[in-house]
Order: structure tokens, then sequence, then C-alpha cells
């Protein structure tokens, strides 16, 4: 094994990683990445947990939660099976340029025959701990599912149950990655750490690099795939990060079973956590946001807690790149023991908060919620009914969680302004901080928006500029972009 860095070893000794768990603190994000309050990772992913982050979480996961649906709460983005190595921190830190595929991709190019073996046999050994963890998820599911809309108690030894069988089978999984990941580490060259260190510095490079690679193993289906290139990202970031990098969750963990996520995917990820939050808290009573206030302050010491467990957890995987002989797996199943139970009782706290809300709620009330629901989801079946300005003027809703609407837009938004944008060059915007990629579309492809170019752009962001920091993920009907791009040349 190689000898642990002394800034690792004093981030050990001194505990910096739980710098996430006092809300009083500076997150740890912030020491290479300073953020003004309005930027998108103070809102999200910073790792911060004062008592207002966590209302933001919950009325969010909240609103997602009463305004969707069980197969919403389902959804649940690649890589959050495990996520304790440190690919937050690297999104955070490089203002969201870091691209999971794009690094998986890279680092699988990089690495040799033998060194893929590695990472293909811990896919192999993971899959049906994983597939168990896809179940226990379910039936935890199931059990705050029926409190909302059967109007079941929530009993909180089958809840700590579950828990308990949910985080020892996620944490299985880390144990696996983690191994794999320190043999992975021990066969680098030289050379091959190098590169490794220059990719984390301007994680941009590896986009045009990871165009045209794909990851493939012998016997895997295109599931398997996508987690074997998954792995490479993650132990990416955890080979040239560092400790406190690694404490950095988002902001609606624990407790990720209320559907947010689902929103995020269904709007193009194009819905802001933040904005959410203030519309809906909006739309209820005083006594009814006082109800997110008080689950808020009781979830309190139950983060904490789940945070604490998860640093000790993290010192644990830790011990597998340095100290192998120290890894303790009895202790580590008593840590992911409590994970499980601070993660559900934050569960039943918040789902116990989201049904009283719901039994208050007028049926004016209900309306406003669903049309906000609406202003974040587009329904093709909806749109197909529309006028083509209608049209047009609906979809500019994908745009608007991003960009602001027309007109509206604020400094320190996730995305630049697109007031003027046919009158100026592409990539040009005030105040914004444009990847590479789109400055290099500029340079080859002229200085304007044609509909031509733009056409293609919204059609598939990633497609055309690889390196787009834009997570929309494109619209595929031809009439949608058309009169989506008219609409904007008419209200830009």
């Amino acid at each position: 094994m190689r000898r642990i860095p002394l800034r690792l070893a004093v981030a050990f000794t001194f505990g910096i990683g739980l710098a996430g768990v006092l809300p009083a603190q500076q997150n740890p994000g912030q020491s290479r990445r300073q953020t003004s309050g309005d930027d998108w990772s103070i809102s999200e992913y910073s790792g911060s947990r004062s008592v207002q982050d966590v209302r933001v979480a919950m009325a969010s996961k909240g609103f997602a939660w009463l305004s969707g649906s069980p197969a919403d709460n389902e959804k649940l983005s690649i890589g959050k099976n495990a996520q304790f190595f440190g690919f937050v921190a690297l999104r955070l830190e490089s203002g969201r340029a870091a691209n999971r595929g794009a690094l998986g991709r890279a680092f699988f190019d990089l690495a040799t025959s033998d060194q893929r073996e590695i990472l293909t046999e811990a896919v192999r050994r993971e899959t049906p701990l994983l597939e168990a963890w896809w179940e226990s998820r379910a039936r935890l599911l199931r059990l705050y599912e029926n409190h909302l809309y059967m109007g079941e108690e929530l009993d909180r030894d089958r809840l700590e149950a579950a828990g308990i069988e949910f985080s020892r089978l996620g944490v299985s999984v880390a144990v696996i990655e983690a191994k794999a990941f320190a043999r992975l580490e021990d066969s680098l060259s030289e050379a091959q750490l190098e590169k490794l260190h220059a990719w984390r510095e301007d994680p941009e490079k590896t986009k045009s690099l990871a165009a045209e690679i794909r990851v493939e193993a012998t016997g895997f289906d295109r599931r398997e795939n996508k987690q074997l290139e998954d792995l490479f990202a993650k132990a990416f970031s955890w080979l040239t990060g560092t400790p406190e990098d690694n404490e950095i969750i988002p902001l609606g963990q624990p407790a990720q079973f209320f559907g947010f996520v689902s929103i995020r995917h269904k709007s193009g990820h194009a819905a802001s956590r933040g904005r959410i939050s203030k519309s809906f808290q909006a739309i209820l009573s005083h006594r009814q946001r006082s109800e997110i206030k008080r689950a808020a302050r009781d979830q309190e010491s139950v983060v904490r807690h789940f945070l604490k467990q998860r640093h000790l957890l993290l010192g644990q995987l830790a011990l597998l790149r340095y100290a192998a002989e120290d890894f303790d797996e009895a202790r580590v199943r008593e840590l992911a023991a409590e994970m499980g139970r601070a993660e559900t009782e934050a569960g039943r706290i918040e789902a116990e908060a989201y049904r009283r809300i719901r039994n208050s709620m007028t049926d004016e009330q209900v309306e406003a919620m669903m049309r906000l629901r609406g202003d974040y989801i587009v329904d093709p079946s909806e749109v197909e009914l529309l006028t083509d300005r209608e049209r047009g003027a609906r979809l500019a809703v994908l745009c608007a969680g991003c960009h602001g609407p027309a007109g509206q837009y604020q400094k320190g938004m996730l995305a630049p302004n697109l007031d003027g944008m046919f009158d100026r060059p592409i990539a040009s915007a005030a105040d914004f901080e444009f990847s590479h990629s789109l400055i290099e579309l500029r340079e080859e492809r002229g200085p304007d928006w044609s509909d031509e170019l733009l056409e293609h752009y919204i059609a598939n962001p990633k497609g055309l500029v690889p390196g787009t920091k834009m997570e929309f993920q494109g619209l595929l009907n031809a009439k949608d972009r058309a009169v989506l791009i008219d609409h904007l040349r008419r209200t830009r």
C-alpha cells in the first residue's frame, strides 16, 4: 500500500471531515472554490447543513412527494447507491465542469487491461448486492408511501429494521468498491497518476478525449457497462481528492426517498431546489410552514448523528488505501446500522410532517401546488394541444428554471442570461464563466446563434458541445425545438 500523504494524515487526525456536521462551520468544499450566497453550489451541493438548509431540503422534498406519485420516488441518479467517494465535491469544485461519464470513460481508456479487470470484477461482485439494495429501498418507500396515501402509522421498529438492511447493503457495495479502488491505485504508474491529477485540475479536458470512448467488458450488458463507467468515475474522484471531499453530500440527503430527483430529471435538470422551496412555502399557510420548521428542528440531531457515523465510516474506507490491516469489518457493520437507523428516522420525521401538511391543504392549495409542478415538468400530451406560440411559451419553462424568465434574470443564476442572446456572440453573456467547449464552438462555427446551430444544440447539448455545463438533456421532438427557438427570438 502507498504511504498516506501528510495532508491526509492531518485530515484524519484532526477530523477535518466533520466540518460538514456542524452547521455553524464553513463547509469543506469552500476551501478551494469560494462561492457567493446565490451560487448554485451553496443551495445544493456545498455540504452545508444549517437549519435553514434543512428547511429548504424539506420543503423541496415535501413538494416533490405531495405533488408526485410513487413512481417518482423510485428515481435516483447513478452513483447514489454508494456516494462515499467525493464526486459531489469534484462537481462543486469544478463549477459543474466535471462530467461523471466523461471522466469514467477517460479513466477507463487510460487503464491497462489488468486494471480494467480490477473494476470489472468489482461490478460482478456488487451486482447482486445492488439488486438487493434496490429491493430494500423499495420496501422502505412502500412504508413511507402507505403512511402518506393510506394513513398507515409508521412503525419505528419496521422502519429501523428496513433501514439497517438498506444501509448495510449500500455500505457493502462501498467496501467492494473501495477495495477495488485501492488495488487499482497500487497498480497505477507515475505517468497515469500525473494524467489523473491533470484531469482533476481541469476536468473539461476529458470531455473531448472521451467523446468516442465506449466502456465495455466481456459478458456485460448495457447496465453493467454503465456501472463499470461509474466505478471508474468514483475511483477518479476518490484517488485524486482529499478526505474532506468525501464528506460532502447533496442537500437532499439523508432520506432521499421523496421524489425530488424525478423532478430534476423530468425538468431536464432545470429545477432549482431553492426556488421550488420558496414557491411551495408561499402556497402554504403559516401553520403548514411551521410543520416544516418543527420537523427541521426535530431532525437536526438525527442528521448530525448520521453525518458523524458517515464520517467514521469514511475513515474505515480510507484505511483500505493506506492501512488495510487496520480495517475493521465488524465496526463497519455497526456504523452502517447506525446510519440506517438515522436515515430512516430522518425520513419518518419528514414523512409525518408531509402527511400533516397534506391533510390540512385546501383544494385551492393543491391546485396551486400542481400548477407549480407544471412549471417544472412539461406534459407532452398537454403540449400537443397548444398552438405553436403557446407551445413555445410552455416549453420555455424548461429554460427559465436555470436561465430565468425573459427580462427577469438575476446575477448568480445557474445559467447565463438569455436576454439579447441573438444580438451578441455565443458564450459572451456577462457574469457567467462559460465552458471552454462552448467558446470553441463559437470559434469553429461562427460568432452567432443561427436557428440551425441552436436547433442542433437544443436537440442534444452534450452531443454538440461535449464540455458544456448545461445539464439539460435535450428536446427530441423537432417541432418542439422549432417553436421554442421561435419563442426565444420573439421574447429574448
